[in-house]
């Protein structure tokens, strides 16, 4: 019979009878970051700032899905003429984000850089037709 030496140290088998042993701690190396899965301190470097105004939102604050169904998270504000990767990930209804950064008009609305789950990307304020997406959570 054969045992990798990993899965032998792990089920501590092939020790001699009566004697036992612990194999060392190692460092396990932690996952590459991906775009959407980065620290939380660490944000894109071609973020926009921010125009004065008199925004919805500012970074750090909370704020929920209000759609009736999910709402799209892109990678890139905007949703005209997009490839199909540009979709991270669908935010279901109710569910909370973080803002972490904007806001940003493309193709005329207005975008938010969020946090959902672990994933980050950008989120329409509101629909094309007006009726709003995000809102502040209470």
């Amino acid at each position: 019979m054969f045992y990798l030496p990993e899965m032998a140290q792990t089920l501590n088998i092939g020790a001699a009878p009566g004697r036992t042993w612990t194999p060392a701690p190692t460092a396990t190396p932690l996952p590459t970051p991906t775009p959407t899965s980065a620290p939380a301190s660490a944000l894109p470097s071609d973020l926009p700032t921010p125009e004065p105004g008199n925004w919805t939102f500012q970074p750090g604050d909370a704020a929920r899905n209000v759609n009736n169904g999910p709402v799209n998270m892109r990678r890139t504000p905007g949703y005209r003429n997009k490839p199909a990767n540009d979709r991270i990930t669908q935010v279901p209804a109710n569910q909370q984000v973080t803002i972490l950064s904007g806001p940003q008009k493309a193709d005329g609305l207005i975008w938010w850089f969020v946090e959902w789950k672990g994933k980050r990307g950008w989120m329409a304020e509101f629909r094309a037709s007006g009726a709003p997406l995000l809102a502040p959570a209470r």
